[in-house]
């Protein structure tokens, strides 16, 4: 997923982990900007780029995830055993229906 920055001067790619993959710089003008203002558009647009891999990933896997396991918790790492053998226990995981 790639986003640009408001003011054009940079597109920051990620890919579905939210990774980023690349960066391009879309003019020079960055050579005549204050440190702190080209940080920030930086870091604006990797987190957008993020961001926007993140729910694209989420909107692809939604429907193959089982019943009440979180995705996005899943995702971050916040989701636990717990939610995956309950999920198991009411029969929710691919495969198990049918």
């Amino acid at each position: 997923m790639t986003a640009t920055a408001k003011d054009h001067l940079l597109s920051v790619t990620a890919d579905a982990r939210g990774r980023v993959t690349g960066i391009k710089l879309h003019s020079t003008r960055y050579r005549s900007m204050a440190a702190a203002e080209l940080s920030k558009a930086l870091l604006e647009t990797v987190q957008r780029a993020q961001k926007d891999a993140s729910e694209a990933a989420q909107r692809t896997m939604a429907p193959h995830m089982p019943e009440g396991l979180d995705l996005r918790a899943a995702s971050e790492g916040r989701s636990t055993l717990d939610d995956v053998i309950a999920a198991f226990t009411r029969g929710d995981l691919p495969g198990q229906q049918g």
